[in-house]
């Protein structure tokens, strides 16, 4: 991870200390090289090749280690991609899977092995998947329903805050809606600098715990609920973790009061991302993969209209990465 100025967030004030490096960004002043990437043909070739070798000798998909292939093109490209998501912007878009010599199924074995390269693939939900499809189901969102099952707006968050977040996810975009769906990113560290200049005081009570609702993600009998501040400092750098709905609904399974100046918080935080010079938006497309440093951009979703044909509607697949802990889904 890149090195930070450190904040004392028991003294924010106009004048303290920044944080800085190529994480705090504007989305009016991110180029293209400081998050877009294009897969290099002899990428491709590596991976075609492994998806044919995988016909002929099959494995489940969770067995596939990149130590097992030739695949040294694409162990350099993702060097990059790597130190693009922990010492760069914190997003990394790779464009040109080739799409065309690949089903399902072998896109999802590369994406595998391609994130594999990054960090470990951990467990995303309580009854352990591993690759997550996001597809809207036609629910709406609940205490136990998860937004990325539905095609509503998805606000500014940051993924499972309320667990033990991991520092990377990845998005394989295998098909587009017929419409909407469009993409925003924020840096996090960038708008707790601007909070830090406009708002030190609610800076600051974003450091101390929030209630956050967990949506059944737990065994039977556990806390319904975890309390998780929304800044905080982890080996010398500062992370976040946000998702405002999710806090409110917190509250209330806890059978607490929600602070009037946690609220206001909250909102202004989600104010400054939401602000069109302090964000970047852009549409995926088909063959990308859309990977972030979870501890500090925040991303949003906008509402979709999907195809009526099973097979031509948007789907999207989730990967976390994590080194520490157990790869089990509490960590």
């Amino acid at each position: 991870m890149s090195v930070v100025e450190p904040i004392d967030p028991t003294r924010n004030a106009p004048g303290a200390l920044a944080l800085g490096g190529p994480g705090v960004w504007r989305g009016d002043a991110l180029q293209p090289a400081d998050w877009q990437l294009a897969l290099p043909a002899a990428c491709c070739a590596e991976l075609v090749q492994v998806t044919d070798l995988l016909k002929a000798h099959p494995l489940p998909l969770t067995l596939l280690d990149p130590a097992d292939y030739e695949l040294a093109e694409c162990r350099q490209f993702m060097v990059r991609v790597k130190h693009m998501l922990a010492f760069g912007s914190g997003l990394a878009l790779v464009s040109g899977l080739p799409m065309q010599q690949l089903d399902e199924s072998a896109a999802k074995q590369v994406y595998w092995l391609l994130s594999c390269l990054i960090e470990r693939p951990v467990a995303q939900s309580f009854d352990a998947q591993m690759l997550y499809d996001v597809i809207d189901t036609g629910q709406r969102i609940g205490t136990r329903v998860r937004g990325d099952v539905t095609r509503q707006e998805l606000s500014w968050h940051t993924d499972y805050g309320f667990n033990h977040p991991p520092p990377y996810i990845g998005l394989l975009v295998l098909q587009t809606a017929r419409s909407g769906g469009i993409s925003r990113v924020a840096s996090l560290l960038h708008a707790h600098n601007e909070l830090s200049a406009r708002h030190p005081l609610l800076l600051e009570r974003l450091y101390r715990p929030f209630c956050w609702n967990r949506q059944g993600e737990h065994p039977d009998g556990a806390a319904l609920v975890h309390s998780f501040p929304i800044f905080d400092r982890a080996d010398g750098e500062v992370r976040g973790r946000f998702i405002k709905w999710l806090l409110y609904r917190g509250y209330e399974l806890a059978g607490e009061v929600f602070d009037e100046q946690g609220k206001l918080a909250l909102q202004t935080l989600f104010e400054i991302m939401s602000e069109a010079s302090n964000h970047l938006c852009f549409e995926l497309q088909a063959g990308q993969i859309q990977y972030m440093n979870n501890y500090r951009v925040a991303h949003c979703r906008t509402e979709y209209e999907d195809f009526d044909e099973a097979q031509r509607k948007r789907h999207l697949v989730r990967i976390f990465l994590r080194d520490s802990g157990r790869r089990s889904y509490m960590g």
